[in-house]
Order: C-alpha cells, then structure tokens, then sequence
C-alpha cells in the first residue's frame, strides 16, 4: 500500500512533497511544501508573491480555494499612465510579448491561500511542512537542468535588478546544473510566516517592502483587504467520470469541460487515438476556446452565468502540482508568478508578479475595478469515478493550459494509457485557427497526415516549454501512481 503520490515541477519540489508524505503528512501538506519549495528552487515559476488556485478532494467532498491576484488601487497613490516595458520571450521558436515593471503587480494572494488551506486542511505543524524549503533557501540547493532551462527563458526579465537576478544566477550568468544557489532573504521570510502567520505578508515591514517595490502601484489597504476565497466548483461528466473544475476566477475551466462534452457528444474515440481522433480533439478544443468572447469575460464572476454557458453546450509562466495520500485525499494546486514583473520586494526574497502586464489574463480595455479578482487560465481538476479511481491533474502553460489539460485526460481515460505515459504523449494546441503541432514523439508520416487536415498547420519541433507542463497522480485503494511532464519542462513525479 503507498502513501501517496507527489508530481511537480522538480525534483526538489517532487521530493519535498513525497518526503511529508512519507513521514505521515497529508496531501494537503504535501502541496504545500512542495510549492513552498518550488518558490525556492523555481522563482521564474512561482512565488510568495504571485498567486493560485488550489482543488482538493477530501472525505468525498470537493473544494476550491481561489487565492489568485486582485487588481490593484483601493487607495490610489500614483496617477497617470502605467508605462510598462515589453519583453519578448521565445517559447521553442514562438515569440510571446509579456509586459513588466512596477506598473505591472497585481495583489498577491499565495501565503493567504496556502497559510488558509493548511489551517483547515493540513495535518502536520506548518514549520515541519516548510521545513524542506526554508532549509534549501538557506543552505543552498543544487540546480538542475529544470533551474538552468527555465532561468534561461526569463534572463532578459531577471536581469531588470540586482536582488531579483541573485535568485536566479550566479552572478555572471544563470545557475548552471551542479552548481549550488542560496536564497538566505527568502528563507527568513518563509520562517517568519510560520511562526507569525500570513497577516506578517500584508502587514507590517513585508507589506512596506511590496508597496515599496510596487512604487505604491500596489497600496497597503490593497494588502490588508486581500483574503483567500473558497468557491464551489464547476462540475461535468466525461465517459462516466465525474470532473470537477475551478469556475470563477478561472477562464479554462469551463472550456475545458466544454470541450470534453463536444468530445463525449461525438462518440468514442478510436483506441490508439489516429488521425481523425485528433481532427475532432482539435475540432472540440476551438469549439471551447470559441466560448471566451467579451461577454464570457465581462460575466466570468456573475453568479450562475457559467453553469447556464455550460449547459448550453452540445452534449507566464506557471507550475503545477498534484498530490495523494493513503486515505484518498488528492490535491490539485496550480501557481504562477507570471514572468515576474523583474522586480523583488526589498530584503525579503519575494519576487513579485506582473499579472497587470499580461493580456490573456487582463485583455486590453478590460475593467479595472480595485480589489476585483483577476482572471486566470489556471485550472487544477480532479477526477473521480465511483469510490475507486481518482485522478488529480493540472497544467502550466498559460493560454496551453486548456489544451494541455483535455488531451491528457483523453490520454488517460480515452487511449487508456497510465499516468506517465498521457503526459509524455505529443500533444497539440489550436490558436487563432492555426493548429500547432509537437513534433517529439510522432512519426514523420502522422505530422504530413496532420498537416493535411488543416490549411494553417506549424510543427514545434523542439520539446520544450510551449504546450505545457501537466503534472497527474491517480489514487485507487490498492495503488498510486504519478506522471510528469518530464520531457518538456524536467518535472519530476515520487511515489511513497
């Protein structure tokens, strides 16, 4: 019998959260210290300064914690225009403009989110689930080629101040894997809010060092006003699995789900998926997507507005995290930082997001109501069928997120491969009417049939960080097993 399952965005973090597993902690705790370890070991990824969405299934009830960010300006202290600067990032030969600086932070929301989960849900003392990641920020950790790769991508944006390019390099260049990097600043943060609770990250000198980094873009009454919200989740059905899913602030949500009923609607799927399984995938994944208009956005947070655009349909950078334990408890925890804004709050090792400066996420003229919760393309999803088989699952990726998400779950319940195996299958991903397709792990024969299917078709031929980083665990009585996005991004999954 295991303990459970822990599948990350690292090593580091993977046996973080497998270690708390094996020494009796909770998923719950799990999650949690594998995220606060990753804030150490991946800062590119996520931080104590961005925010998340976090999905747990415990004692057959579901929840949803949303501690994504807020918009800024309950107090307004600076006037006139955001002038923020553009950088471009070259995602495995696609180029994605990102917008940075002060002007570009959003209110952070992770320590309210993970210091109010654990407190209701966790099992072992907070200092014991931090532990590991307090340790490695202090005495230094060993990079790998997941810090070096994902480093890399973001140097342009680190490189913006000194203190914020510290948590990345060893100050000529990136850390290279086998060298050790120590974060003493970030480790005495995390353990004063153990011992002094998340009001000491949005009051009081951590609060002054935000507002300070932000230039007073972000305000300490948008700070002392934050707080973590629990919603009820959205929830579907797919070839007899009950899925649940984030609704509000998450926009992938519902078009995941939608996409699965377009998909369940059209029949069963061909098992090995061939050709035209992946003509209807990508048919369902544009169907989805075709769902977020301008009302979709201006009505995300109105009550009951999603569960009607459901039923109406025919039958930055950001890391992931899925865990299990013994008792059946799973946890879906997805993170990000965005690309960072470049900028860390003073003395405290805590980069901060720019969430303002990306448009997927706050499109152009879209309301800037202070305090509203921002948008988000994060949706950490668990699977359940019976009392048996449980899955918990979720993607980095940004706008891939949605489509990296549908294609493994139709991995694992419609080609019915395991864990592993649906997320290292070749993915692809529709935008805009062009359809993207990952070279690694298909034949030369499947990418020509592909391109046949559709006038606008580019091969990725680099496998990187372009669709995604999935991570899965799936639970039964008798056994856990985890899957990876290893290939891609040098994730890494442990099962105890």
């Amino acid at each position: 019998m295991h303990r459970g399952a822990c599948a990350s965005a690292d090593d580091h973090s993977a046996e973080a959260g497998a270690a708390l597993l094996a020494a009796g902690g909770n998923a719950v705790d799990a999650a949690i210290g594998a995220g606060l370890m990753a804030c150490v070991t991946l800062p590119t990824m996520t931080s104590l300064g961005g925010g998340g969405i976090l999905t747990l299934l415990r004692a057959g009830q579901v929840y949803v914690c949303d501690f994504f960010a807020a918009l800024p300006g309950l107090a307004a202290r600076r006037h006139g225009a955001r002038e923020l600067d553009v950088v471009t990032v070259v995602f495995d030969g696609i180029p994605i403009d990102f917008h940075v600086r002060a002007p570009s932070i959003a209110v952070p929301g992770t320590v309210a989110g993970l210091w109010e989960v654990h407190r209701r849900f966790g099992r072992m003392p907070l200092a014991e689930v931090a532990a590991p990641a307090i340790a490695a920020a202090r005495a230094g950790y060993i990079a790998g080629e997941a810090q070096t790769r994902a480093f890399q991508l973001l140097d342009e944006i680190f490189r913006m101040s000194p203190e914020t390019w510290a948590l990345v390099s060893n100050g000529a260049q990136v850390v290279q894997p086998g060298e050790r990097l120590c974060l003493p600043n970030l480790a005495d943060t995390i353990e004063r809010l153990v011992a002094e609770g998340a009001g000491a990250f949005y009051m009081g000198d951590v609060a002054e060092a935000i507002v300070t980094a932000a230039d007073d873009w972000v305000t300490p009454e948008d700070l002392a006003a934050y707080k973590p919200r629990f919603r009820e989740p959205l929830r579907g059905s797919y070839r007899g699995w009950t899925v649940h899913a984030p609704a509000m602030p998450s926009v992938t949500g519902p078009i995941v789900l939608a996409g699965l009923r377009l998909l369940e609607a059209g029949g069963e799927l061909p098992r090995p998926l061939d050709v035209t399984a992946w003509r209807r995938i990508a048919d369902a994944m544009e169907q989805g997507a075709a769902l977020r208009t301008p009302e979709y956005e201006a009505r995300l947070f109105e009550p009951g507005w999603l569960q009607g655009v459901l039923a109406g349909t025919p039958g930055g950078n950001t890391m992931q995290v899925s865990t299990a334990d013994a008792e059946g408890t799973l946890v879906s925890y997805t993170t990000t930082v965005g690309e960072s804004a470049g900028i860390t709050a003073p003395g405290t090792g805590v980069v901060l997001n720019n969430f303002l400066g990306e448009e997927d996420i706050l499109p152009v003229g879209a309301q800037r109501e202070p305090g509203r919760r921002m948008m988000t393309s994060m949706c950490p999803m668990i699977l359940e069928h019976g009392a048996g088989r449980r899955i918990a699952l979720g993607s980095a990726g940004s706008a891939r997120i949605k489509t990296a998400i549908l294609q493994v779950i139709v991995q694992l319940l419609d080609a019915g491969l395991a864990p592993a195996e649906a997320v290292a299958a070749a993915r692809v991903h529709t935008d805009a009417g062009r359809l993207y397709v990952e070279a690694h792990g298909r034949s030369r024969a499947e990418i020509e049939a592909l391109r046949a299917l559709r006038p606008n078709v580019e091969v990725v031929e680099p496998c990187g960080f372009y669709f995604g980083g999935a991570q899965v665990v799936e639970w039964t009585a008798e056994v856990a097993r985890a899957g990876a996005d290893e290939a891609r991004r040098y994730c890494a999954a442990r099962v105890v």
